[in-house]
């Protein structure tokens, strides 16, 4: 190719913002002229590489907005430590859930990997494309305070709004205050039917008027979290980390 003409071309493509096809057209154009493309069959293969290349960046950038702690995988998940359907759970990092607006609840004993299996499914989303926000029921709640305190709660809910997945981990751990309790309902009542959140707590329905101080500001949440919710019991005798500390006792010995 002519210097002048790789340049304009190169030019072009940059203006274009399509890095993908500027660095590797010249070693498709060599493979197109071994394998007979034709010019069609050429573009396609040019515009299939930006396709791609754009939605795993896309990919590395909602697993970071997503600020999970830790990246836990579903595969990573010992199923048979408690009664919960790995089919169900495997349905969940589909997605299709989030088109219907549902809520998903995990309830049970800590340790049981209730926060291992949420972090798990969250990831499945953002490889899917979805947009997922991970919170702990302690920093939501410092969240929601501050722009209530700043006057901006409205603005903070709209930002909020653009998350497909909400998830928000160990609720219920930390006490809250009356005021607190009334933020969260807020929160859960903003998003009621119109998009998605995930649950992890330690906490049954029925103790949840410890969390909001209100026996009527809990019936509703409830009531706006189960409308369209799956709900999943995590019963385990003995947490994974007393076990894993367990093990680790034994080797030392």
């Amino acid at each position: 190719m002519e210097a002048s003409l790789k340049a304009s071309l190169d030019t072009s493509l940059k203006n274009l913002r399509l890095p993908t096809i500027l660095s590797e057209y010249g070693e498709l154009a060599m493979m197109a002229l071994e394998e007979k493309y034709s010019y069609e069959q050429y573009l396609l293969s040019l515009s299939k590489r930006e396709v791609e290349q754009r939605f795993n960046n896309k990919v590395k950038h909602l697993l970071k907005s997503a600020k999970f702690p830790k990246l836990k995988t579903i595969v990573e998940y010992d199923f048979t430590q408690v009664d919960i359907s790995k089919e169900a759970i495997h349905q969940l990092c589909h997605g299709n859930f989030l088109g219907d607006y549902n809520n998903v609840i995990f309830f049970g004993t800590p340790g049981s990997g209730k926060t291992h299996l949420a972090m798990g499914i969250g990831r499945e989303l953002c490889l899917k494309g979805y947009k997922v926000l991970f919170h702990t029921g302690c920093s939501l709640m410092q969240e929601l305070v501050k722009a209530k305190n700043n006057l901006t709660l409205t603005n903070f809910f709209k930002k909020l709004m653009a998350y497909d997945l909400i998830i928000i981990d160990e609720l219920g751990y930390i006490p809250f205050e009356k005021t607190e309790g009334d933020l969260l309902f807020q929160f859960i009542s903003d998003r009621y039917e119109r998009k998605s959140i995930l649950i992890t707590t330690n906490l049954a329905f029925s103790e949840w008027d410890s969390l909001f101080k209100d026996k009527m500001v809990a019936t509703a949440a409830i009531d706006r979290l189960v409308h369209y919710s799956q709900i999943f019991k995590f019963d385990k005798d003995q947490s994974y980390r007393a076990e894993a500390a367990k093990k680790r006792l034994k080797k030392q010995k």
